[in-house]
């Protein structure tokens, strides 16, 4: 079945044909050209001295290194400033200058050009490879217990900010616990995001997540553009499932998460620390201080928690996959996954300060991609 599906999909997008555009006007032409490097949901405007780029590209963990690839694909554009509006989720996330000169959130004009522009059905369908890896070290008898996954699975957008993710999970092995090597569904959500003014952002995510819960997660964030500061709060009521032997079991709806952090980004080395406090999984009150170092596509960082369960050290990463885009045609395309998070804690054995990981990042991890202060000192 597996097998069957990949070659349909391997022949629907060897059957897409790229778009390719001769005698077209300029910002046709871009277009055609932006849109074959994997740029999506591309609307040009000229306007005076000024050519503002709205586009989105999901291959990218940071906004940066998408606007730099289109700065590349346009080539030099003489006697016209160059401005660039990223889109998450179908909803634009500022506008930033090509000379990192200028950020900012987008005025009444600007938002309404993209409202007017935007169509759900510019995007391809995306099929990501998603690795999914989960492991305890220490055990006298068997020192390293592992269990590894492979995800097979889809965004679809059905409004601007609302979008469905399913997949298929496929085990490849399991030494850490009783689960079976069956075929299953992958972590699957409903996802609504939202953006006010490039200031207040939330999400909501309704489905099946990671480290087996279920429910609703509720996030909001204020993260102006050209600030350091940051203000998170999360919200989220869930219980734990499994899937055995085909069947799908679940607990009741009885955990209640609350927390509350603030993030700062110091100007020393794209350096952030973070504070997060409140009601953890399993009715652990505790804090945590995470650490994180920015390298371009790529945040390494440590932490150290103390709750009621216990105190814990660690560490925890995120980049995107070797090598992105694999196949890619006009509607489709297959490519790995644009971020792998991976967290390791050395206190496995307690419920130490213990959350989930949804379909996507976390608000907080979001935003940090987009600050100002960022862009500007690249």
């Amino acid at each position: 079945m597996l097998k069957y599906v990949l070659g349909l999909l391997f022949g629907l997008l060897l059957g897409g044909r790229v778009l390719y555009a001769q005698d077209l006007d300029q910002a046709a032409l871009w277009k055609a050209q932006l849109f074959e490097q994997g740029f999506e949901q591309i609307h040009i405007r000229e306007n005076g001295d000024s050519i503002k780029v709205y586009f989105e590209h999901r291959n990218f963990r940071n906004p940066i290194h998408s606007m730099e690839y289109a700065q590349r694909v346009l080539g030099e554009v003489e006697g016209k400033k160059v401005f660039f509006v990223p889109l998450y989720h179908n909803r634009p996330m500022g506008l930033y200058a090509a000379n990192k000169g200028e950020v900012r959130a987008l005025n009444e004009d600007e938002y309404s050009f993209y409202k007017a522009q935007n169509r759900i059905g510019a995007y391809r369908f995306h099929f990501r490879i998603v690795p999914d890896v989960t492991a305890r070290f220490g055990y006298y008898e068997q020192p390293v217990r592992t269990k590894t996954n492979v995800i097979l699975d889809t965004r679809v957008y059905l409004l601007p900010g609302l979008s469905v993710q399913t997949g298929l999970l496929i085990p490849i092995q399991n030494s850490l616990d009783g689960q079976d090597l069956k075929h299953r569904w992958a972590p699957s959500q409903l996802t609504y995001f939202k953006q006010w003014q490039n200031v207040h952002y939330s999400l909501l995510s309704v489905g099946t997540f990671f480290s087996d819960r279920y429910g609703l997660d509720l996030q909001y964030r204020w993260a102006p553009l050209d600030k350091r500061w940051s203000l998170g709060l999360e919200v989220a009521y869930t219980g734990g499932y499994v899937i055995q032997g085909g069947q799908f079991y679940s607990g009741d709806l009885e955990d209640l998460m609350f927390l509350t952090d603030v993030e700062y980004r110091t100007p020393i080395e794209d350096i952030s620390f973070r504070l997060t406090g409140g009601r953890f999984l399993y009715d652990d009150l505790g804090a945590r201080l995470d650490m994180i170092k920015q390298f371009g596509n790529v945040d390494i960082g440590l932490f150290g928690s103390l709750s009621e369960n216990g105190r814990t050290i660690g560490f925890q990463f995120a980049f995107p996959l070797f090598p992105g885009k694999i196949l890619r045609g006009k509607k489709l395309e297959l490519r790995t996954t644009e971020e792998f998070r991976w967290e390791y804690t050395y206190n496995n054995e307690q419920s130490v300060n213990r959350s989930f990981r949804l379909g996507m990042p976390k608000l907080g991890d979001i935003t940090r991609q987009y600050n100002g202060f960022f862009i500007q000192g690249r």
